[in-house]
């Protein structure tokens, strides 16, 4: 965003009172502060400016600065801290590291790709907690002091989804860039980092690795060096406070950073999914060509015929391979594609789908993205494929550990039912039943109470039973304004009234918990589908959380499913919770998904008739 300069509007002192609201925000918007943090950040005494500028690209900001150096950057409403503040605190936010020869392509204009996201150990659905559009710091690697902020283009649950392909980091602001220069241009400051991975460490994956998108190299995408160039970029990764021994020695040895994709798409291709991480199942026994493609072949014909079902269907072909054949990996073995004849997961998968097990098609919603449509059961080649009772419960638990959200518990549907609460109006109607204002009846409560006062008052007519006699306070509730004179009035009628005298509540109740009740109607929950620029649909959901759904639960079991992109963000709508974004009409996959697996009753659902009509053939 600051690669170019940008221009200076207005730069003014700051008042006292300003400073304490922008203190109040900075420690709202980073929990991770404490007081005397905030007070370093933004001080009491010390000189201190405001200054609105027009970035290059049209956009209008603000940036606070304290002795001449920026701090806090503002945009769009939203803060972030500059690399200046975060040198002093370095843990305010949540931080990746990457190699540092990748700077100088993020100061020409690329995003960090995850592929260069330096990960120690085995990821799994939990290593990465954050969401999308979060806020983050980047880090070389031996050095603890950050060099870049910007905003996470996946979350987490997304980039394990991915196969950790794909843009990782939206930058906003670069040491190096002409916010940085409009500061004292100090260089970050040494802080040792006990993780840093040494040339012992490293593990030599072959080729280039690809760590940036957007403005490093060919085709956008920046690639390490060879020997020479490293040499190069390590002389000058002293000024950055970086060792030696944090960079790798020459091309091809990057460290375990994970297989790069050409693709920005989640979930990832077949095509690009090479998985030599992808079932370490156990110590790895070395298998021959031959056996890793028997390997191959069993897995394959395991997950066809024992795991995967038509509801699972369509599915990406690199969900397929995680989800429903590595779990048929046995023990002490390792499943790795590239070990085998076929190389890439896309030739063994095109294989099979010339004999007939299964039927591909590229995916509409992203280009390049392979999906599994369709597949056969009754193969004859599947007959003789059975497991042991160690198998088979090895392959359930695997199977639905893969398959759930992380984190996400199996979910118990709430029990929903229509309330009215009590205004002051009826007061001496429910007072003699142990009831008052404000409290929140049933529909059978209510009736029951209406019942009780017209027995107990001796109301019902002699004559006509369907018939009611007004007291004095029962007058009050059901009549209007003219209608004095009457002195009965139908039972229909006054049951009628007094409903209408009430006031709308609703209580929700999980199983074992008790019954959550809270004024106002219920707003059930709401599927409209918008179109946007270039003829494009989006479906957006709002009000989940009144039925107990989490919206990042359902954004991620979407995307998963129809292999779509979503995202989660505030309704536009105040106190409304969260909104759920979905690319594409996806109205029938939410409306099978809400319905049967949430089982929420339809009459809570609208927008169900935007679900797209069926072509006829």
């Amino acid at each position: 965003m600051f690669q170019k300069p940008f221009r200076v509007k207005t730069q003014t002192a700051i008042k006292g009172s300003d400073r304490k609201k922008l203190r109040a925000s900075v420690g709202s918007n980073f929990p991770a502060l404490t007081a005397d943090d905030l007070t370093q950040i933004v001080p009491t005494k010390e000189e201190m400016t405001v200054t609105k500028i027009y970035t290059h690209s049209g956009e209008t900001g603000v940036f606070y600065s304290v002795a001449k150096n920026p701090i806090i950057l503002e945009l769009d409403r939203q803060l972030y801290p500059t690399v200046y503040t975060l040198w002093k605190f370095p843990n305010m936010l949540f931080t990746l590291t990457t190699w540092p020869q990748l700077h100088k392509k993020f100061l020409g204009g690329a995003d960090l790709m995850l592929p260069g996201v330096i990960v120690r150990g085995e990821i799994t659905p939990s290593t990465f907690k954050h969401m999308k559009g979060e806020i983050c710091a980047v880090r070389l690697n031996g050095n603890m002091a950050p060099i870049a902020v910007g905003k996470m283009a996946l979350s987490g649950s997304d980039m394990f989804d991915s196969g950790m392909r794909g843009k990782g980091v939206q930058f906003i602001h670069i040491l190096g860039d002409e916010l940085w220069a409009y500061g004292d241009q100090s260089q970050p400051p040494l802080l040792p980092d006990a993780d840093t991975v040494k040339d012992e460490d490293i593990q030599a994956e072959g080729g280039n690795a690809k760590g940036t998108e957007g403005g490093g190299g060919e085709g956008g995408e920046a690639r390490l060096g060879d020997s020479n160039e490293v040499k190069e970029i390590s002389e000058g990764m002293c000024s950055l406070g970086v060792e030696d021994n944090a960079l790798p020695t020459s091309q091809g040895d990057t460290g375990k950073v994970l297989p790069s994709s050409d693709k920005d798409a989640e979930g990832a291709s077949a095509e690009n999914y090479d998985a030599e991480e992808s079932a370490e199942t156990g110590s790895d026994v070395p298998l021959s060509v031959d056996d890793m493609d028997s390997l191959l072949d069993r897995c394959f014909k395991c997950a066809i015929k024992f795991s995967l079902k038509k509801s699972h269907l369509p599915i990406l072909t690199s969900a397929f391979y995680r989800v429903h054949m590595i779990p048929f990996c046995p023990t002490g073995k390792s499943l790795d594609v590239k070990k085998s004849s076929f190389k890439k997961l896309s030739k063994f998968l095109a294989q099979k789908q010339k004999e007939k097990f299964i039927t591909m098609e590229n995916s509409r919603s992203h280009f390049g993205v392979e999906i599994i449509v369709a597949f056969d059961k009754d193969n004859l080649d599947l007959r003789d494929i059975t497991l042991s009772d160690q198998e088979r419960s090895q392959m359930e638990e695997a199977t639905a550990a893969a398959s759930c959200p992380a984190g996400a518990e199996s979910f118990q549907t709430p029990t929903i039912t229509e309330m009215f609460s009590i205004p002051s109006a009826l007061v001496n109607l429910v007072k003699p039943y142990g009831y008052s204002k404000g409290s929140a009846l049933t529909r059978q409560e209510m009736t029951q109470v209406i019942t009780n006062y017209v027995r107990d008052n001796n109301l019902q007519d002699q004559n006509d039973k369907r018939q009611i006699q007004l007291d004095p306070h029962l007058a009050d509730i059901v009549l209007n304004k003219g209608e004095g004179k009457t002195i009965s009035m139908s039972w229909e009628d006054v049951k009628s009234k007094v409903f209408n005298k009430t006031q709308p509540a609703f209580s929700v109740a999980y199983p074992g918990k008790p019954a959550a009740i809270t004024k106002g109607k219920i707003e059930p929950i709401k599927i409209t589908v918008e179109q946007r620029s270039g003829n494009k649909k989006a479906t957006l959901i709002d009000n989940l959380e009144t039925f107990g759904i989490e919206a990042a639960d359902i954004a991620h079991r979407v995307q998963v499913g129809v292999a779509c992109s979503t995202s989660v963000n505030p309704s536009p709508q105040k106190g409304k919770g969260m909104q759920v974004l979905i690319q594409g009409n996806q109205v029938k996959f939410v409306a099978d998904l809400l319905l049967e697996k949430f089982k929420v009753p339809r009459k809570y659902v609208t927008g169900l008739e935007k679900m797209p009509k069926s072509k006829k053939r």
